[in-house]
C-alpha cells in the first residue's frame, strides 16, 4: 500500500527517521510541482507520495512516472 500524505505529514514522518534533515515544507512542495516526485494535486492540497520522496532522496528509481495527477 502507497503511504499517501499530506506535505505537512510528510515532513513529520520524515523528521521521525531523521530528527536533523534540512528538508522543509516548501522543498518538498517543489520537488512535487517540478515532476521529481509523485503527488496528487485535489484542489489546493498537494498529496505527496512518500516512497516516491524517499526513492528521490536515496537517489533510486521508482517504478511510477512522477508526474501531478490533479483530481478535480
Amino acid at each position: 500500500m502507497k503511504r499517501i500524505r499530506t506535505i505537512t505529514e510528510t515532513l513529520q514522518m520524515l523528521k521521525k527517521e531523521d530528527p536533523n534533515t534540512g528538508l522543509s515544507e516548501f522543498l518538498i512542495r517543489k520537488l512535487a510541482n517540478n515532476y521529481k516526485i509523485r503527488s496528487f494535486k485535489t484542489g489546493n492540497k498537494i498529496l505527496i507520495d512518500y516512497d516516491s520522496l524517499m526513492a528521490f532522496l536515496q537517489s533510486q528509481d521508482y517504478d511510477l512516472p512522477m508526474e501531478q495527477i490533479v483530481v478535480r
